[in-house]
């Protein structure tokens, strides 16, 4: 350096920071551990609800329901929405990553908006998807012939979480 002159890092050491939390952080989207494991009046949790409503299941899963078998067909809530948004949601991602490395937002504002954005989105699907319907004794018992909307305790149990990845998922 010449005599006279400084060294002006003009936020590129910032960004660099805040480009690398983006390598070791990471957005979960679903029925988190904060609200996954509070219990509805069935006795079940919130999480297995989503597990049971996500993937489908063969009762009965707890002991009122006695010794019928039911099945609950797969609705997946969480997959139908990641599935059928795959590119905007790649763009999403871009977008904010290029927000990060040009100093604009941090990494952990990005990953909260694109969190948000997962979390608006799956809700919306639970309301506006196309699942397979209700079986007649469902509809008669709660009156409604939308899969997954009962009293809306699934849909608003939807959360996004920015969590730090594991450490056998990031990369060298």
């Amino acid at each position: 350096m010449a005599k006279g002159s400084t060294d002006t890092d003009m936020g590129l050491k910032a960004i660099f920071k805040e480009m690398g939390k983006l390598k070791s952080l990471c957005v979960k989207v679903g029925v988190t551990e904060d609200v996954g494991s509070q219990t509805t009046d069935s006795g079940a949790t919130l999480a297995q609800i989503a597990a049971w409503n996500e993937l489908g299941v063969l009762g009965p899963p707890f002991s009122q329901h006695g010794s019928g078998k039911w099945f609950i067909p797969p609705r997946p809530f969480i997959r139908g929405f990641a599935d059928g948004k795959h590119e905007l949601t790649a763009q999403t991602m871009e977008k904010l990553s290029g927000q990060v490395s040009g100093g604009k937002i941090t990494a952990e504002t990005a990953l909260r908006q694109l969190g948000q954005y997962g979390q608006d989105g799956v809700k919306s699907y639970i309301r506006d998807g196309t699942f397979t319907q209700n079986a007649d004794s469902t509809i008669a018992k709660k009156g409604s012939s939308h899969p997954l909307i009962d009293t809306g305790t699934l849909r608003n149990s939807v959360r996004y979480q920015v969590i730090e990845k594991p450490v056998d998922k990031v990369k060298k």
